[in-house]
């Protein structure tokens, strides 16, 4: 008996080229976009970090200053006088604190100029 190879059709719609081509340009989309996507991570997480090392170096130059907290900036204080309030004060808690978080995404700014 002799071999013979008969190829099974793939379908109706591909062939089996078709088939392959688009299975690479889907391939190359996602690949695409997974780059772009670690690319956004990667560049958030070093702003994130840059954030951070001035933060730190912020809290060094307080600390060096012997300003321990945010209260004993001569700005803040001096805010606080213009205010005729103390930290933690009545006035100082209604204008300079909040005490709720508010979901602001769906909120929208008649007039805003976002420029």
């Amino acid at each position: 008996m002799k071999f013979q190879y008969i190829e099974k059709p793939v379908g109706k719609i591909f062939s089996r080229r078709d088939f392959l081509k688009a299975g690479g340009v889907m391939t190359a989309v996602v690949a695409m976009t997974g780059y772009a996507i670690t690319d956004i991570i990667k560049r958030r997480k070093s702003y994130i970090a840059m954030r951070q090392e001035g933060l730190y170096k912020d809290d060094k130059r307080c600390q060096n200053l012997k300003l321990t907290s945010s209260h004993q900036n001569p700005s803040c204080a001096k805010s606080y006088e213009d205010l005729k309030t103390e930290p933690m004060g009545e006035i100082a808690e209604k204008l300079l604190h909040t005490n709720a978080y508010f979901d602001r995404k769906n909120l929208i700014l008649q007039g805003a100029n976002h420029a």
